[in-house]
């Protein structure tokens, strides 16, 4: 198995020259090191697509956790004011425990709809791509 070229990049969150692979440098628009990642004020400037391509310099073991905080607290921000709206009364007359279970209930139920629609996304082939038994 070929290894890939590691490549000095600048942080563009704080400057801090980070390492990036060689493959990595013909997609990636932004290039951040772990400590800028878990800061989002450190790319809050960025454009959609520039985060969407961005490369970040993180340690494996502590990545997985760091993008499911940042997924949570995402998800929490979007959708919580709608199911506040749409169901406050209803909540408001459950215990703590029904209410604690309500909302663990459906923080599952998004985080699991979340997943299927990325699976969705990757599960499309290209336009240009033909896959095996398809006419």
């Amino acid at each position: 198995m070929k290894k890939d070229v590691i490549v000095k990049v600048k942080c563009d969150g704080c400057g801090k020259e980070i390492d990036c692979p060689e493959g990595m440098m013909k997609t990636s628009k932004k290039h951040l090191c772990y400590s800028c990642f878990q800061d989002p004020k450190k790319y809050e400037h960025f454009s959609e697509d520039e985060r969407r391509n961005v490369h970040i310099d993180a340690p494996m073991e502590q990545f997985a956790d760091t993008v499911a905080d940042n997924i949570a607290a995402m998800m929490v921000e979007r959708e919580f004011p709608g199911i506040w709206s749409e169901k406050k009364e209803e909540l408001k007359e459950l215990s703590k425990k029904d209410l604690a279970k309500e909302m663990f209930g459906v923080g599952v139920f998004i985080g699991v709809q979340a997943c299927m629609d990325f699976m969705g996304n990757m599960a499309v082939p290209p336009k240009d791509v033909v896959t095996v038994g398809s006419k």
